[in-house]
């Protein structure tokens, strides 16, 4: 399967004269980070989807917290394999920045795959 290549923020990306299309591990990463980035309650049709991690921004990282909503919310992608576990890493440094590192299996492939991020 397919999907318009965006990242969530971002514009839609122009390829050899239309949209840019992505699949596979690609597609499945774009598609967490947007469900991570989407506020709970702010998808119509359905309600629990997304964790709203930009809303946190400026609070105190909880990392027990972060790490239980990212983890729940990963393992709903019909991407992500439903029986190897999703490891989830929160950590902010004396700075402020908090990382965010996931790792998870492609239901595709088999093979693991990491999402990195910091705000």
């Amino acid at each position: 399967m397919s999907s318009i290549g965006h990242f969530y923020g971002g514009d839609l990306l122009l390829e050899n004269g239309g949209l840019s299309v992505v699949s596979g591990s690609e597609e499945v990463r774009q598609r967490i980070l947007r469900r991570l980035l989407t506020n709970s309650g702010d998808y119509i049709w359905q309600l629990d989807y997304g964790v709203g991690l930009q809303g946190m921004i400026g609070d105190v990282v909880v990392p027990s917290a972060m790490q239980a909503a990212i983890r729940t919310q990963v393992q709903k992608d019909t991407g992500v394999d439903p029986y190897s576990p999703v490891e989830v890493d929160v950590s902010s440094d004396p700075n402020g920045v908090c990382r965010c590192r996931i790792s998870y299996v492609d239901a595709d492939t088999g093979q693991a795959q990491t999402l990195d991020f910091s705000s």
